[in-house]
């Protein structure tokens, strides 16, 4: 039996070729002007969706983008395939053993920079007015989810703005991004912990134990021999006829695609499982920073954009911003960021300007809090108010991390600063 036409076919390919042609210009523009990619690509949905385009045109915008269940159920998939080949690039930038390597410092801020944020975001995020809870909310998974997802650091665009000012190769540089990997991962953790309380209203309290220590066994088994086992994979991959570098990346999507389906199978989003496999390939030496670069620049140039262009087609963004939610997830999601970091380094013995850095380092957002609020929206934990918030947050720390970091690295006078790049960051 056959479920999609000509006609359904037809149009899901003009669908992809207008969201990824206008996601990418605008994309482009962006850059050009030292704003976040991101940022084009999400206002191209915004234009295409109900925002504007169903403001001036609705019976055009119904007439490309209907309310047909195959031809969303194709273009929600491509949707997901970019989330996970988002996370599966995020983690590229993760060595777990250089992380824990790099000494007390690193893991300290990279630790009380997640549960700072958490412990006055929990109790702040609980006056919220029930009005912005999703229909599958409770009092205990709302403020946790809002408070676990304003301590996650986009650690992609933290390696893109200390390449761009040239400070990349300094001491501080190596703690930022090692404390950065301990974040995501401790980060990504307790997310998870948030999504099972959410998506496990009907298991026993030993099921959910149960539950929590295959995820916790499966997290430690990644970071213990995953690199050594994709390290063995991709030197027999290697030594084959086969053309390289294809055959190494498609081993690598191949592995985001086996650990995402074993947490799916486990009750736990396959995102972590697409992360985990990213952090596998960049703890791994056979994985090499050209592979992984070539890999992701593919991944970001189709499946990325098309991700965040499709978040407008489904949230009227005029109608979801609200003023108070918005202001103050911003404000305890960078502040509260910004000051675990800072706490964390000033108990590692770090110097005042030191700390102030890695405070400013913390700040971004990024992609990642887009990802768990993509999440949550679909799971009815939050609102539409509080997912265009968090959307919101996540564009202005990304803008504001540039130009911050830039000017603290200058008082701190480190690295070959180039000219004009205090604003830049591209990759989110």
């Amino acid at each position: 039996m056959h479920y999609l036409s000509e006609s359904h076919i037809l149009l899901f390919l003009v669908q992809i070729l207008v969201l990824l042609g206008l996601a990418r210009s605008l994309g482009v523009l962006c850059e050009s002007i030292k704003i976040p990619a991101i940022t084009g690509e999400i206002l191209a949905g915004v234009i295409l969706g109900p925002t504007l385009f169903g403001r001036v045109a609705p019976e055009l915008q119904n007439m490309l983008f209907p309310h047909n269940e195959a031809q969303y159920i194709m273009l929600e998939t491509v949707s997901w395939l970019g989330v996970f080949f988002l996370l599966l690039s995020s983690g590229f930038h993760v060595n777990v053993q250089q992380a824990l390597r790099s000494g007390k410092a690193a893991i300290l801020i990279g630790i009380v920079g997640v549960l700072f944020p958490i412990a006055i975001g929990y109790p702040v995020f609980s006056t919220l007015d029930p009005v912005y809870w999703g229909e599958a909310a409770t009092s205990l998974s709302f403020p946790l989810f809002l408070s676990v997802a304003g301590s996650i650091t986009a650690i992609t665009v933290v390696a893109r703005a200390l390449g761009d000012l040239g400070i990349n190769k300094t001491p501080e540089a190596s703690l930022a991004l090692s404390a950065c990997a301990i974040n995501d991962i401790f980060g990504w953790l307790l997310f998870t912990v948030v999504m099972s309380l959410v998506t496990a209203h009907s298991m026993s309290v030993i099921d959910l134990g149960g539950k929590a220590l295959m995820v916790i066994g499966f997290i430690a088994l990644s970071i213990a021999i995953g690199a050594k086992i994709l390290n063995y994979a991709i030197r027999r991959v290697q030594a084959t006829s086969l053309p390289q570098p294809a055959a190494a990346q498609t081993l690598i999507v191949s592995v985001g695609l086996l650990c995402g389906a074993i947490t799916q199978w486990m009750g736990i989003h396959a995102i972590l499982g697409f992360f985990l496999a990213g952090t596998m390939a960049g703890s791994s030496k056979r994985v090499t920073e050209d592979l992984r670069n070539n890999l992701s620049d593919t991944l970001h140039a189709i499946f990325v954009p098309l991700f965040f262009a499709t978040l407008g087609l489904k949230i009227d963004f005029l109608v979801g911003l609200e003023l108070w939610p918005t202001v103050l997830f911003c404000a305890v999601a960078i502040l509260g960021k910004f000051a675990g970091a800072w706490l964390g380094a000033y108990l590692g013995k770090q110097s005042q300007k030191t700390s102030v850095l890695m405070g400013l380092i913390f700040i971004p957002g990024g992609a990642m809090e887009i990802v768990v609020a993509t999440l949550a929206i679909e799971l009815q934990l939050i609102g539409q108010a509080i997912f265009v918030a968090i959307v919101f947050s996540a564009l202005l720390s990304s803008i504001l991390a540039g130009p911050l970091i830039g000017f603290q690295a200058r008082r701190l006078g480190i690295g070959k600063l180039k000219e004009d790049v205090g604003t830049k960051i591209i990759d989110v």
